[in-house]
């Protein structure tokens, strides 16, 4: 039997990124981040390695037609096991959350390095930058501040248990086979070597079952 993940519900993830104000460099910075966590599944470490380039628009070939598909490409040195990784589609929603911190990267004069940087000056605080003594924008987030980031959001929106960064793998990875019941989709998405490891993903929603044995009036 496979063990049963912790995820948020659609209800609890638009409320915890909705504590983000958007409207500031670091709001965005942070809406981003788990927004594009949240939406393709990949780990808070993977998250924190990605820069610009690796966010590509690409003709994908379809039954002999041609689609332009923005993705996200991780080499193999940005995951875990270091292991190839397919491109992972984004969303509109997620392109929109990116355009909007890179308006503001843009704005503060930040090139290159992490895609999901300080923006700010003066000393370092604690868990905050992931190398240095002072705090400069464009410098590598460190993962301790992201963990006390969600932590920080989830309670500001209500949510009432323990929740950190891996949840949103959790959650959107669970989403993703709720939607397509494709194992070995979910399996590629995820980067698992074995379908074992996925299965975690694959638990049975307790109204599916009693959908499928008929005990919920459908209505009309």
């Amino acid at each position: 039997m496979t063990q049963e993940t912790p995820t948020l519900s659609p209800e609890e993830l638009d409320a915890l990124l909705g504590q983000c104000n958007t409207k500031t460099p670091t709001g965005a910075r942070n809406y981003a981040l788990l927004q594009l966590m949240a939406q393709t599944g990949i780990r808070c470490g993977e998250a924190l390695q990605v820069t610009e380039a690796m966010i590509l628009q690409e003709p994908w070939v379809d039954n002999g037609n041609t689609v332009q598909v923005w993705c996200l490409r991780l080499p193999k040195r940005a995951t875990k096991g270091n292991k190839e990784r397919q491109g992972l589609p984004l969303t509109a929603a997620t392109r929109a959350a990116l355009a909007t911190w890179q308006g503001f990267r843009d704005a503060l004069g930040i090139n290159g390095g992490p895609l999901f940087c300080t923006v700010s000056t003066g000393t370092r605080k604690a868990k905050f930058a992931a190398d240095g003594a002072e705090l400069q924008p464009g410098k590598a987030l460190d993962s301790r501040y992201v963990r006390d980031l969600v932590k920080r959001l989830a309670a500001k929106a209500g949510i009432g248990r323990d929740v950190h960064p891996h949840m949103l793998r959790h959650t959107a990875l669970t989403a993703l086979y709720d939607k397509t019941q494709d194992l070995r989709l979910v399996q590629t998405v995820a980067g698992h070597s074995s379908s074992k490891t996925t299965e975690r993903y694959t638990h049975v929603h307790p109204v599916a079952v009693a959908r499928a044995m008929g005990a919920i009036d459908e209505g009309d």
